[in-house]
């Protein structure tokens, strides 16, 4: 099926790609359609999270281990059994970005990943129980990678 998205234009996509959020982005609430859409350019470490429901709603997200090598979210049985996970080894875990005034300025929220089981294609956002930062900066003051 072809999907119309705010940063890609139209792409194709197959419908086994589809992912049900069984609990929305929060604020989001109306939109459980996405796609993962990626761009070789930009290398294995960042997606865009597009819903195949409003085109102009799309999230860029981040490999949290990319800016946090330390990160390690523990995920509750509730997230597991929801998402259909056993073992915990199916999911993927993804940050969103907000994009700063400047790119350098621009933060992750540890707090609130985004979870993935691309086994069953569910998904969600789940608040951690772990003192995580809502805005974690990308870039120490230097334009280099943040460690946390």
């Amino acid at each position: 099926m072809k999907i119309e998205t705010r940063d890609f234009g139209i792409i194709d996509v197959e419908e086994e790609n589809i992912i049900t959020f069984k609990q929305p982005v929060f604020g989001f609430e109306d939109y459980t359609q996405f796609v993962l859409v990626t761009d070789s350019n930009m290398g294995n470490g960042i997606c865009w999270l597009q819903s195949i429901e409003q085109k102009g709603i799309c999230f860029i997200m981040l490999n949290p281990l990319e800016i946090c090598p330390d990160y390690a979210p523990a995920v509750m049985q509730d997230v597991l059994f929801t998402l259909q996970a056993v073992p915990k080894d199916d999911l993927d875990c993804w940050v969103i970005a907000v994009i700063g005034d400047t790119f350098r300025e621009s933060t992750v929220n540890l707090k609130s990943p985004i979870i993935i089981n691309h086994k069953t294609n569910l998904g969600m956002q789940v608040i951690l129980d772990q003192d995580y930062p809502i805005r974690q900066p990308i870039f120490d003051s230097k334009g280099g990678g943040v460690s946390c």
